[in-house]
């Protein structure tokens, strides 16, 4: 047994001279010299206090690291890393000073103006969401970009300049017109006039019977403005007469007054 310690002994001791003749040959041996005069010379120089004051340090530093350790900030380091390359945080410091400044140079006064300004943001931005307004923002952007909206504000200050500009009986007026009109529709919606308004109507759009006739007034105004004036006498209206268009003319009134006779019998 005491041949086995002093063997291990040996070859330890052995070891620990390899290790000091590498520590002498590369310098190190030199360098912990020194490392150990000066700290040394700072133990010797250091009171009480000072002493006292590292070690604080030191146990501060520790506990610092184990806070560290145990919120696992280490997982934020490649982010913060991000933000200090990008220069993100160098942003977000100068933000966080701004907001200091601001908020030291706010009086109570404003303090509580902007709380309650804030409040009234939150009110309005839950009452947008229970009315369901966003579901009109498509509409909304259309009528922006078609200008259907500019021409409605036009119609809504118009229709209220109006309104400023009347008196209680123009609304009177105009109230007791709007009931008789309402009244009126409903008669003739009611009896039928309505409905066969709109046929008699759609036939003679498409028989452009209107469309004709508006063109003859226009034709009859045009050609009465040019032609000479009538001579007047039986002699006139004989010369009239053989023409064959007017006899046209005075068949087609016959005919008309004729059907509408008929017309009228019928009822």
């Amino acid at each position: 047994m005491a041949a086995v310690m002093a063997e291990t002994s040996q070859d330890e001791l052995q070891r620990a001279q390899e290790a000091l003749v590498h520590l002498v040959q590369n310098g190190d041996l030199e360098r912990i010299v020194h490392l150990a005069r000066l700290s040394g010379a700072a133990a010797d120089s250091m009171s009480d206090e000072m002493v006292g004051r590292l070690a604080g340090l030191a146990s501060d530093g520790l506990e610092l690291v184990d806070q560290v350790t145990r919120s696992q900030v280490a997982r934020a380091l490649p982010a913060i890393s991000s933000l200090v390359g990008n220069g993100d945080l160098e942003r977000i410091v100068q933000l966080a000073r701004l907001s200091g400044a601001a908020a030291d140079s706010m009086s109570d006064e404003m303090v509580g103006r902007l709380a309650g300004l804030a409040s009234d943001g939150m009110d309005l931005l839950d009452r947008v969401n229970r009315s369901q307004v966003v579901n009109a923002l498509p509409a909304i952007s259309a009528l922006v970009e078609n200008g259907d909206l500019e021409r409605i504000v036009h119609l809504a200050r118009m229709a209220g300049a109006a309104g400023d500009s009347m008196n209680d009986e123009m609304v009177s007026r105009l109230a007791t017109l709007a009931t008789d009109a309402m009244c009126l529709l409903d008669r003739a919606t009611r009896t039928g006039v309505m409905d066969r308004l709109l046929a008699v109507a759609e036939k003679m759009d498409q028989d452009h019977i209107l469309t004709d006739f508006l063109h003859c007034l226009s034709g009859a105004t045009e050609e009465a403005a040019s032609a000479p004036a009538p001579k007047g006498g039986l002699a006139g209206l004989w010369d009239m007469m053989k023409k064959p268009e007017t006899q046209q003319t005075i068949q087609f009134l016959m005919l008309v007054g004729k059907h509408f006779r008929s017309c009228r019998l019928r009822h």
